[in-house]
């Protein structure tokens, strides 16, 4: 953060470009704009309550409509000049960075020891030795002097000389910095369902961004169920804004029917205006079975919730998308469940589709030129484990779908994919949803083998197909030996 504007919102500069973020309520200045979020490479006036970057018109390279000033959102779809006549809708995410400077200075330190000559002398059978040593030590301005004692001794006579020898040693000024992300995301807790909804009491929903309302939306943890904002829960135009918690996962590039149904199917709705959050403590319309029915459903916002999103490159996932209303001809993917198969040669990990030849991995250069970006891709070629790029051999950037990304440790949770919809390229939100893991316990004869077993993996467990002939011969041999010692 740069510092604050008139309006008291505030700005920020990029470390590396004259780029900037910042609150403008009317970036054309004449009274009757939107208030919003800009991205611009003018830096805004903070003197000035509206057109920050004084030019009288609203030009920028992305906007974000929000009321609210304190700061910009940190997942949301923002509007963007990509070039042509018409801006586009870009998921941009904004972490908040905590920069912890740690400074370790090595001092220079010189050290400077003087050595006496030391003398002794020998009369009759007694001898009397004095020696003096005398040691100047300088170190980070601090002197000190030792004087050696006196001691008698019988010996030969000797002297014994030493010269005086300088040693200096130097250190450099060594700086270590270390840069940790954090992003703060909303937690909440639900309780108060009706027996007929138990399986919702007590889950925990996770913010997972903002949808095109502006309004954040939440995934529970523990199983398939969303909260989120709906303009228009069929999509018909005359709907009440609600807050709704369904089974059903939302498009966030929409503000209304955010399930795609068409129509109001879910299992609690709360009627409001405020886009922020849902009512922490709210009256919520519920359907418990027979009818719908008012309930006081309480989310609780849990401030010391550490969140890990549970994906790892080895799960298996589960595609979740709304291919009937934007890409029928792809409808065969939706609910499609992937296996992982291992890892290719770029480190990336790659899997199949457990019902049909449909694999999903990653490819920096899917033309095998260089001249690509990385994505990840959905397609019906099984990829080289030892090439590089190009993964399908083909020399071309042929498959289903892609998402463009540059983390190749795991394919994104939910994201923007580009679906190969009969010729027609088309948009679609796409999830993936890791599947869980099930313990499997199996019994053979007098022993028992539990086997942890990730859901749809085939699995050999031994001991378990009936008498093994090997074995036989192993105990035989052995009862020999026995038989032979007796």
């Amino acid at each position: 953060m740069k510092g604050r504007t008139y309006t008291g919102a505030p700005y920020y500069k990029a470390t590396t470009r004259n780029e900037y973020i910042y609150w403008d309520p009317d970036c054309g200045g004449g009274g009757d704009g939107q208030q919003r979020w800009i991205i611009d490479d003018s830096e805004p006036d903070i003197t000035k309550l509206r057109d920050l970057d004084g030019d009288g018109q609203c030009n920028y390279y992305a906007r974000f409509d929000s009321l609210d000033k304190s700061k910009p959102p940190a997942t949301a779809f923002w509007k963007m000049n990509c070039g042509g006549t018409k801006a586009e809708s870009r998921l941009i995410t904004l972490a908040d960075i905590t920069t912890t400077l740690t400074t370790t200075t090595v001092t220079t330190t010189t050290t400077t020891a003087t050595t006496t000559t030391i003398s002794s002398t020998i009369t009759s059978s007694t001898t009397t030795k004095t020696s003096t040593s005398t040691t100047s030590t300088t170190k980070s301005s601090t002197t000190s002097t030792a004087t050696s004692t006196t001691a008698t001794f019988t010996g030969t006579s000797s002297t014994i000389s030493s010269t005086t020898s300088t040693t200096s040693y130097t250190g450099t000024s060594t700086t270590r910095t270390t840069v940790t992300t954090t992003t703060t995301l909303m937690v909440l807790r639900l309780t108060g369902v009706c027996p007929y909804k138990d399986f919702l009491e007590g889950l925990t929903f996770v913010e997972q961004g903002y949808t095109a309302s502006g309004a954040r939306y939440f995934a529970s943890v523990e199983a398939e169920q969303y909260i989120y904002y709906d303009y228009d829960c069929n999509g018909g135009g005359n709907g009440k804004k609600r807050w709704i918690i369904d089974e059903n996962n939302p498009d966030p590039t929409v503000v209304e029917d955010l399930d795609q149904d068409g129509g109001c199917n879910y299992h609690a709705r709360y009627d409001s205006d405020d886009t922020y959050a849902p009512a922490r403590a709210g009256v919520w319309q519920v359907w418990c079975g027979v009818e719908w029915t008012d309930i006081v459903l309480h989310l609780d916002l849990l401030s010391n919730y550490t969140y890990d999103d549970g994906m790892d490159q080895s799960n298996d996932l589960k595609l979740r998308g709304y291919f009937a209303k934007t890409c029928q001809k792809k409808e065969y993917l939706n609910n499609l469940q992937f296996e992982f198969q291992g890892v290719t040669a770029n480190g990336a990990p790659y899997y199949k589709s457990l019902t049909s030849p449909v694999y999903m991995y990653y490819d920096a250069h899917c033309a095998g030129d260089l001249s690509g970006s990385a994505r990840w891709i959905i397609d019906d070629d099984r990829p080289s484990l030892s090439a590089p790029y190009d993964l399908d051999g083909d020399g071309n950037c042929s498959y289903i779908a892609r998402a463009k990304s540059l983390d190749f440790s795991k394919p994104p949770k939910g994201s923007m994919w580009k679906i190969d919809c009969g010729g027609v390229w088309k948009d679609l939100w796409v999830a993936l949803v890791r599947l869980p893991t099930t313990t499997t316990s199996v019994t053979a004869t007098s022993s028992t083998t539990t086997t942890q077993v990730t859901t749809g993996k085939p699995v050999i467990i031994n001991g378990a197909r009936g008498p093994q002939p090997h074995l036989t011969f192993v105990l035989l041999g052995l009862l020999g030996l026995l038989s032979s010692y007796q």
